[in-house]
């Protein structure tokens, strides 16, 4: 597979962050019309003072089985907090990671994906499996909303 050159794709070590998040477990394509009904209940549970926010969204995904992904929709938090219903607190994985940004519609933000996978492969990178996507703050009317995609990669 060839490397998209519109994708500039970087190694760089991530830290552990923390996230306010409610976990599912569902088909892939189903994620875009689905992933409201979980960020509400993260933005609910910071509505009733059960955890402060920090702002960016952050999807956590990892391999299922069935064709399913394992994936926490969450929001960024500066620190730990006791469960509050299904909003847990949750860790993005640290360690080296392959990365790219995604400017603009989000229905092609698998052409990012893919562009960061593809890159991994060209250069003798191997998935560890987890990754994420950090969503930018985008206000009504942004036309090239940032979204960056992270890829663990095995060390």
């Amino acid at each position: 597979m060839a490397v998209d050159p519109s994708h500039t794709v970087s190694v760089q070590r991530a830290r552990p962050r923390g996230i306010a998040a409610v976990h599912a477990r569902l088909a892939a394509e189903r994620v875009p019309a689905a992933f409201a009904a979980y960020l509400d209940q993260v933005y609910t549970a910071a509505r009733d003072g059960a955890v402060a926010l920090d702002g960016q969204n952050v999807f956590l995904y990892r391999d299922g089985s069935d064709g399913e992904v394992e994936v926490d929709f969450g929001v960024g938090v500066a620190t730990p907090f006791p469960a509050a219903g299904p909003v847990r607190y949750a860790e993005l994985p640290a360690g080296r990671v392959a990365t790219a940004t995604h400017w603009g519609d989000y229905g092609r933000l698998g052409e990012t994906h893919a562009a960061v996978v593809a890159w991994c492969r060209a250069h003798a990178h191997v998935l560890a499996g987890p990754r994420w996507e950090v969503y930018g703050h985008w206000s009504p009317g942004d036309a090239q909303p940032r979204t960056d995609v992270y890829y663990l990669l095995v060390e």
